[in-house]
């Protein structure tokens, strides 16, 4: 279990929270509150088997019909927590995870109860959770129950079992990794957060790919937080855009990335310069500021064949994709990491 400083004690850091959960809950003699939009069968499990005194069992959730379609949350987990004594609940735009454990442990943090959220032995996402102290415990409790009673909907036998009988979107067969030194990314976990919201945020945007060289000396540019095109982008604010390497220069033709415009596009040669050098400037004037949302090493990132387009799509420097299209690209990319 990799801790940072002290992972037990309130005020401590937790990298891999999986272990350190799954003692509290073993311990737990009252209650076991857990918060978390995504969850898989396999961690369900390892909470029943870990929760076998506590008699104040609660699971909030996002149930909704793509985290089900995408997989990151299992029905059949659902059913196991349920059937081991567990409420269960649903907060549409939930987005906190939140354990609490008798009056005495409490985690915030960034990870899912997932494989990849709560890390283990076979590694995870790069996560981080605090444990809290008493205040932390009662305040966290508070807002826990706030959810609970005043806009949380218990989650029935028979709507597991409709949402169980959704289809699930086809995962893309994954691609051999390239070998190369591994780089410092951001993860995918963002990106499986974007696949699971709900149809009215999902269709309040835009979707881009964007076609860019391949930068051998500067693997991860998209993390300057800004790209640039020939002429004035399309894109407005909150829009999510692909970035492409092209094959140009013995580029790896695929789709690494997916950023977020916070800027929308606009004229200005002084920051090209600054940023980059003069001669780009004069090509590439156009600036959009941009936020990453999730990436894959270069060589796992997603080839345009996915949505049955090539690099002659993009040959304008950008294009449009619909959401579906997007997805597919997405799927593409986790499936890879």
């Amino acid at each position: 279990m990799a801790h940072v400083i002290e992972a037990g004690a309130p005020g401590g850091l937790l990298t891999f929270a999986r272990e350190e959960l799954l003692q509290r809950i073993t311990a737990a003699q009252e209650r076991v509150w857990l918060a978390s939009p995504f969850l898989t069968a396999p961690i369900a499990v390892q909470i029943r088997d870990a929760a076998t005194a506590a008699t104040d069992l609660r699971l909030l959730t996002a149930l909704n019909p793509r985290s089900v379609q995408v997989g990151v949350l299992s029905p059949a987990a659902l059913s196991l927590l349920r059937e081991c004594g567990f409420e269960i609940a649903s907060v549409p735009n939930l987005h906190a995870k939140v354990s609490l454990v008798d009056s005495t442990w409490g985690l915030v943090g960034s990870g899912n109860l997932t494989g990849t959220g709560l890390g283990g032995a076979e590694g995870g996402n790069v996560e981080l959770g605090v444990v809290l102290d008493r205040g932390q415990r009662r305040s966290a409790a508070a807002l826990f129950s706030g959810w609970w009673e005043r806009r949380a909907k218990l989650v029935s036998v028979e709507e597991i079992a409709a949402y169980e009988a959704l289809p699930r979107f086809p995962k893309t067969k994954p691609t051999p990794p390239v070998p190369g030194t591994p780089l410092g990314l951001t993860g995918v976990g963002d990106l499986e957060s974007v696949l699971a919201e709900n149809e009215d945020l999902a269709g309040s945007r835009r979707y881009w790919i964007k076609s860019n060289y391949h930068r051998p000396d500067e693997e991860l540019w998209w993390h300057r937080d800004w790209i640039s095109d020939w002429r004035l982008g399309p894109y407005e604010k909150g829009d999510l855009i692909v970035l492409y390497l092209s094959a140009r220069d013995g580029g790896p033709a695929r789709c690494p990335a997916v950023v977020q415009v916070t800027v929308p596009s606009h004229l200005d040669r002084k920051w090209v310069v600054e940023h980059r050098d003069a001669e780009a400037a004069e090509r590439w004037p156009y600036v959009t500021r941009t936020s990453v949302v999730g990436e894959v090493p270069v060589g796992l990132g997603a080839p345009l064949t996915a949505i049955d387009k090539s690099g002659q799509s993009v040959q304008a420097g950008y294009c449009s994709i619909d959401r579906g299209e997007f997805e597919q690209l997405v799927r593409a990319m986790l499936a890879a990491a």
